[in-house]
């Protein structure tokens, strides 16, 4: 069944396989288990579309979000109800918390055996409610729906996948094990699904000339694109618009690499008072209009809330369906719509580039590297980044990657992912996978996938290396940042507790244990920035033939000046207060 043809009917798998792949989607997520088998069996009858499968559920949810990220389509995860639906949790929270599409299809029991109540496997206690589990999902959700009626079951796919796109948030579809194979009608699926939210004209015209006067009369704006700005299919719209007015743009953690770096109206990271010298001056004293698109205020994104930004009328922010001026809001504005209106407009008043300004930045060099020659966290950050080139994906690892890239300057048209919000250590290493399965669907010529996690987090879902090297991918660096155990915990409490401690793997044998053929291994430990020159510029590190590993020795202690800033912000501001510790993460 590789096209819908012109039969009138389909089985219902067949039907929601048909609509994801509609949605651009090319591999699906999960763990087969005997809820989900016969669902699984219809998606290889769907041109284009396959089953990758992980190493467990929670790996597969991590996939699919970095897959999502990547490709902006939604990630796609199956899994069994109750154990495997319950271990995905943590993965779809993280999507929910940060904005990606993800569609987690669950595998259930029958009908009857729910209407029974029958004691069956996966089910808890006698006289089970087979459907409690959906309950648990409910506030990491943003729709769901039973496929328990077929009358109703096309309509309320197509439902559900629109609510996903217009959201960016997880859904989730639940499919009975005797609904599988019931027959639906083929004729919704020979019409496209709306996903476009749908904008109010007027009140959007509006919001651009209130928009248009503040800049008017303006004479330093500046711009701050936050992460809501790609997550809403927003980042081509607004590469163009700094490109046509050359505003000065700054990024936050989480909207880093969302601006093409290279561009001369990008300088750099804005994390509250945890920013390079300068950058908090000119954006919250020196400037006289901000415009924040696609905020995310978190604390791990604002510098542990320290922006000093005056909410009024020199200060405009852009969400994903609405827009503040100072205290004025436009509702029902959805932000793509918006940034394109703005963008012709300007382009229509002003001539190229004339909404440029002088930025007045200390230079990064401010911040010490070190020439001792040993391997430091102010400086292996900036190296990465200069070592990227077009078309890489970069990933951060939560802890002190998460810090320690704000310094750095990637390559344009380089994509960064890491999970700043949510934070969920592990997080990395199978996003790593779902990030380097849509490249490769995406047809980046000598792009890499570039991962970079510390040896804690990398014990919590290091399995996901044996799917990376199952499914033939060459194009994955793997960093792993030795600094014997949980560094960033350190920084925070108890230094030398024991807590902090982690078992002492082999990272050198990985590879080898994970399945990759001995000839081929490529892994290498490096404890001198001279060793770490030689492993990357060697020819089977840029040719990338095959997966390479790099352990990148470092001392526990040693931990980026932006995290200690941040702790020593927050520990001042606890003392302040009396009150018991606040999370730096």
């Amino acid at each position: 069944m590789g096209s819908v043809g012109n039969g009138e009917s389909l089985p219902l798998a067949a039907y929601l396989w048909h609509r994801v792949r509609q949605l651009g989607v090319q591999s699906v997520m999960g763990v087969p288990g005997d809820m989900n088998l016969e669902l699984l069996d219809y998606i290889d009858a769907v041109d284009g579309l396959k089953w990758v499968g992980n190493a467990n559920e929670l790996n597969a949810a991590y996939a699919a979000d970095a897959y999502c990220r990547v490709k902006g389509c939604s990630g796609v995860l199956v899994t069994t109800m109750g154990v495997g639906e319950l271990s995905a949790l943590n993965g779809v929270a993280g999507a929910y918390t940060e904005y990606v599409k993800l569609i987690h299809i669950v595998g259930t029991t029958s009908t009857k055996a729910q209407k029974d109540r029958a004691m069956i496997h996966h089910c808890l206690g006698p006289n089970p409610d087979h459907r409690v589990y959906s309950r648990m999902s409910e506030p990491i959700r943003t729709a769901h729906c039973w496929l328990d009626n077929t009358e109703t079951a096309p309509a309320e796919i197509d439902r559900i996948l629109r609510e996903c796109y217009v959201s960016s948030l997880p859904v989730y579809i639940f499919v009975p094990m005797d609904i599988v194979k019931a027959m639906v009608p083929t004729t919704r699926l020979h019409k496209s699904l709306e996903l476009e939210p749908r904008t109010d004209s007027a009140a959007c015209l509006s919001a651009v000339d209130a928009v248009v006067k503040r800049i008017e009369m303006a004479h330093s704006p500046v711009i701050i694109v936050d992460a809501l700005v790609a997550r809403f299919g927003a980042a081509t719209v607004v590469r163009q618009l700094l490109d046509e007015t050359r505003i000065p743009v700054f990024a936050t953690p989480m909207g880093k690499s969302i601006v093409d770096e290279t561009k001369p109206y990008y300088h750099g990271i804005y994390n509250g008072s945890i920013s390079l010298p300068g950058v908090a001056r000119v954006i919250e004293k020196t400037s006289d209009l901000v415009i924040d698109l696609g905020p995310c205020h978190s604390d791990s994104n604002t510098g542990g809330h320290s922006r000093n930004i005056t909410k009024g009328e020199d200060y405009v922010m852009v969400t994903a369906n609405h827009v503040t001026i100072g205290h004025a809001t436009y509702r029902n504005i959805y932000m793509k719509d918006f940034l394109a209106h703005l963008s012709e407009k300007l382009v229509a008043l002003y001539p190229l580039h004339s909404l440029s300004w002088d930025v007045q930045l200390a230079p990064s060099s401010a911040i010490p590297v070190g020439d001792d020659g040993s391997i430091t966290q102010s400086w292996i950050w900036k190296r990465i980044g200069a070592m990227t080139r077009p078309g890489d994906i970069v990933l951060g690892e939560s802890g002190t990657a998460q810090f320690g890239f704000s310094d750095s300057r990637f390559a344009a048209d380089v994509q960064y992912i890491t999970q700043i919000y949510f934070g969920s250590i592990g997080y990395s290493v199978p996003a790593c996978f779902g990030a380097a399965i849509a490249q490769a669907e995406s047809g980046c010529e000598g792009g890499r996938t570039i991962l970079v996690v510390g040896d804690g987090a990398l014990q919590l879902t290091v399995q996901e290396i044996g799917t990376m090297i199952r499914h033939g991918l060459r194009n994955i660096i793997i960093m792993v940042i030795n600094n014997q155990g949980y560094t960033i915990e350190r920084a925070i409490h108890g230094p030398d507790q024991g807590y902090n401690d982690i078992a002492t793997w082999n990272h050198q044998l990985l590879l080898s244990a994970f399945g990759e053929d001995k000839d081929e291994v490529n892994s290498h430990r490096v404890t001198t920035k001279a060793d770490f020159e030689k492993v990357v510029s060697s020819s089977a590190f840029t040719d990338m033939n095959s997966i390479q590993l790099v352990e990148i020795m470092m001392d526990k202690y040693d931990i980026p000046w932006q995290l200690k800033q941040q702790i020593d912000l927050i520990n001042a501001r606890n003392a302040k207060a009396g009150s018991c510790k606040e999370d730096v993460q």
